[in-house]
């Protein structure tokens, strides 16, 4: 049985209204999306799926954390994670997940959606912009002191220039 399979959510037979889904997500799924940015965590996803006529809407929201690799330091860190949207789904001829509409397309044979990598997805859009080791409370760098200290060293300080025009200004208000 493939590991992703877990994230298949039948919903044939439910009836038209709210259906609430718990999942838990650890280092082995991560496994299954190679080279991406996160390299392991631990969170829980809550799906509410709203099942109408012709429709399905995902409300999945993704807490707890995931491992990523320090932008400055290049070493691991926990970062923490919180995240919520929602997927409109619509049923077609064929399945596109690809669309550049505001919904995804199922089949409309189709009896159940997986949902794995629209965890995946979540969980690359919870992440900052700048992956950083933390601060400590003293707030100090979480990062690898040796590899800040080698940073420093190669430091290039460039000296501050002025306009000569603003220097003979400045020197009028004297």
């Amino acid at each position: 049985m493939n590991y992703l399979s877990q994230y298949i959510v039948p919903f044939h037979g439910l009836d038209k209204n709210e259906h609430r889904f718990n999942f838990t997500v650890n280092d082995e799924f991560f496994e299954y999306f190679e080279d991406g940015i996160i390299k392991g965590g631990d969170f829980d996803v809550i799906m509410i799926l709203i099942k109408k006529t012709g429709s399905l809407h995902l409300n999945i929201s993704l807490k707890g954390s995931v491992q990523i690799v320090c932008d400055r330091c290049l070493e691991l860190y926990k970062q923490d994670i919180d995240f919520e949207d929602t997927v409109s789904v619509e049923f077609g001829d064929e399945t596109n997940f690809d669309t550049n509409s505001e919904c995804v397309i199922l089949d409309k044979n189709k009896s159940e959606i997986n949902i794995s990598q629209f965890i995946y997805e979540f969980a690359n859009f919870a992440l900052p912009l700048q992956h950083y080791h933390p601060d400590d409370e003293n707030g100090n760098s979480g990062c690898n002191v040796e590899m800040l200290e080698l940073l420093n060293k190669h430091l290039i300080k460039e000296e501050e220039k002025t306009d000569p025009r603003w220097d003979a200004l400045k020197e009028l208000k004297k």
